[in-house]
């Protein structure tokens, strides 16, 4: 039994190291992915996932990156590369740590080698003096019939694949507590108005949070030129009855509170009025093109604004009044500001002046940290591979007659052979004339 348990964690060992099932992976994450590009998310853009058909919604096309198998498909891909950074430890660590001169001419590589004749100390000082000149990190070792010696510079680069494979790891491992532990949600606010977090509108994950956000003002400026500045939204956190923080944002600047940020998305023009209802004022804010509506109390009047002129000096409001759920108005009209006019004899609407709608992207994602601590590990190990490679020299003295000899030299060139051959050539140079 227990010759069992080992036969079958062996196989999966070997399973799961293998490079060709990790080429799998990554094409099937590379066609699901691909298939996410092509079926509109939920997260991103919900109207049109709600076009998509029932099967493929059932399938989890239009939320793919959070399905479960997915996610399945990202663990199996994360285990493989576990399992084949584990298997290569040793050896990269053996090149880069426990190089040892070799023992006989048969031991130095062959793909680039060259072969030296001279006395044996002049040739090792000669050896020894340009090699360390050139930045590598010399060991030799004497015997009776000669010396052997193993050079190695830039020995840090042989970590560059195993760094790359470990950044994938740590990207998904960040991915997954994004997806899980996080949430993406939209609000839309108009000035003076104080939202409670756990209000608005989320598109995944869950909030936790229990402070409440207020709107002091919305702005869409623009320069003497006429062009568009930026939106700009005065905001501040409330919190127990206090307001603990107050920042102006707008686009690429966002405000962060406790693990929460809220990025400047969008703007919409507002109208800002007083209905006098019964003696009753009560100051509502209007969003154009009918973003929202006002319900009188205790009347089936419903106001919309349907289109908002939002000039500062005469600011006009086109309005349509409704009455229950009738689809043509029963009341439509301009309104300029300071004026004041009649609703179906229920109530007095004066328009204000203008009051701008901000539209926040809110987010909570606790594992960006990772995924920029995967982004930096990929780019060291990029770096370490391709503009760090190690090399490594080697070579075997062997004396002929009296204190002359034949050195033997040769160094490790891997699959690309241009740069090596050329540096090697040139310390064979340098050997020769020194």
């Amino acid at each position: 039994m227990k010759e069992q348990r080992e036969g079958i964690v062996e196989y999966i060992w070997r399973v799961f190291s293998s490079m060709k099932l990790g080429l799998i992976l990554l094409g099937l994450v590379a066609l699901v992915s691909g298939v996410g590009t092509v079926f509109p998310q939920v997260n991103l853009d919900p109207e049109k996932a709600k076009e998509v058909g029932q099967i493929w919604k059932t399938l989890g096309f239009t939320q793919i990156y959070s399905t479960v198998w997915f996610r399945l498909l990202m663990g199996l891909l994360c285990i493989n590369l576990i399992v084949c950074s584990i298997q290569r430890f040793q050896g990269i660590y053996n090149r880069t740590f426990a190089l040892k001169p070799p023992v006989s001419v048969s031991n130095v590589f062959s793909k680039i080698k060259a072969k030296l004749a001279g006395e044996s100390e002049p040739l090792k000082i000669s050896v020894q003096d340009v090699l360390k000149r050139n930045g590598f990190k010399v060991t030799i070792n004497s015997g009776d019939n000669g010396w052997s010696f193993i050079a190695i510079k830039r020995r840090l680069g042989n970590w560059g694949s195993l760094i790359s494979h470990i950044s994938f790891v740590v990207l998904v491992i960040g991915a997954i507590l994004g997806t899980t532990m996080g949430f993406k949600g939209y609000m839309m606010s108009s000035a003076g108005s104080t939202v409670p977090i756990n209000s608005i509108s989320v598109s995944k994950g869950r909030i936790n949070q229990d402070f409440s956000v207020h709107v002091y003002s919305a702005e869409d400026r623009f320069l003497a030129n006429g062009e568009r500045d930026n939106w700009y939204t005065d905001m501040g956190i409330i919190e127990n009855g206090t307001e603990v923080l107050r920042k102006t944002i707008s686009v690429n600047h966002p405000l962060t509170y406790r693990g929460v940020t809220f990025y400047q998305s969008n703007f919409a023009n507002g109208a800002s009025l007083t209905v006098d209802l019964k003696d009753q004022k009560l100051p509502i804010v209007l969003q154009d093109h009918g973003g929202n509506y006002f319900q009188a109390p205790g009347t089936e009047l419903y106001l919309i604004a349907a289109a908002i002129k939002s000039d500062p000096q005469k600011p006009i409001m086109l309005y349509q009044v409704y009455r229950g759920k009738g689809v043509q108005p029963v009341q439509t009209g301009q309104i300029n500001a300071g004026e004041t006019i009649d609703v179906q004899g229920e109530y007095k609407l004066t328009l204000e002046g203008n009051a701008g709608f901000t539209g926040l992207q809110v987010k909570q994602d606790p594992g960006v940290i990772v995924v920029w601590l995967g982004c930096a590990l990929l780019l060291l190990g990029l770096f370490l591979s391709f503009y760090w490679r190690s090399m490594v020299v080697l070579g075997v003295f062997e004396s002929g007659q009296g204190t002359d000899g034949e050195l033997t030299m040769g160094t490790m060139a891997g699959k690309v052979t241009g740069g090596v051959q050329q540096e090697f050539d040139r310390l064979i140079h340098d050997i020769q004339a020194k």
